[in-house]
């Protein structure tokens, strides 16, 4: 836990195995534990695990709708759907193989499928998957920026860019090798490309780098 204010580590909290996804539902934390099949549920006011998840095989990415929190299981190629009122999994959604990163735009559930180079679009309110998108080799972190769908395909070194309005990938971007992660700071979007050892820098309103 840092403290943004100093830059300082204020606490340090004990969860599963290999912890990698996490969300917050403007209540707790959510953190998919890959190790151990299940979610870790932070209480922010007390930093104490209040409780913990059992949802498929290997969950990595976490995401959250505004109603429940998604979460991707890479093993067994499903998203669990958990109420963040009883912390219980009510459904299981299957999607392609190995399912990753996955983002909320506001309107779908987008899931980054590594094995099967496509990403599976969820309509929320029938937990059900409404489109498949094809992208490019090993989709891996995905993420929502102004009106556009962005994904890191880590085998190919490129973004792929996705219309939500009609679930078409409208541009492609080449980025460094192996890009592994996505984030905007309101102006421009970070890849971080694990095998170069540098990140890219895209400017969205034109898609370069």
């Amino acid at each position: 836990v840092i403290n943004p204010n100093t830059n300082t580590v204020t606490d340090t909290i004990n969860v599963g195995g290999a912890p990698d996804g996490i969300a917050f539902d403007g209540t707790n934390l959510y953190v998919a534990n890959y190790s151990d099949d299940n979610v870790s549920v932070i209480d922010p006011n007390t930093n104490t695990v209040t409780d913990t998840i059992t949802v498929g095989d290997v969950p990595r990415g976490v995401a959250f709708d505004g109603t429940n929190v998604y979460v991707a299981n890479y093993l067994d190629g499903t998203v669990s759907i958990i109420d963040p009122n009883t912390n219980t999994v009510t459904d299981t959604i299957t999607v392609g193989g190995g399912p990753d990163g996955i983002a909320f735009d506001g309107t779908n559930v987008y899931v980054a499928n590594l094995d099967d180079n496509n990403v599976s679009v969820i309509d929320p309110n029938t937990n059900t998957v409404t489109n498949t998108i094809t992208v490019g080799d090993e989709p891996l972190a995905v993420a929502f920026i102004g009106a556009s769908i962005y994904i890191a395909n880590s085998r190919d070194n490129t973004v792929s860019v996705i219309d939500p309005n009609t679930n078409t990938v409208i541009d492609t971007i080449a980025v460094g090798s192996r890009p592994g992660d996505i984030a905007f700071d309101g102006n421009n979007i970070y890849i971080t490309n694990t095998s170069s050892d540098n990140v890219s820098v895209i400017e969205p309103n034109n898609n370069t780098v």
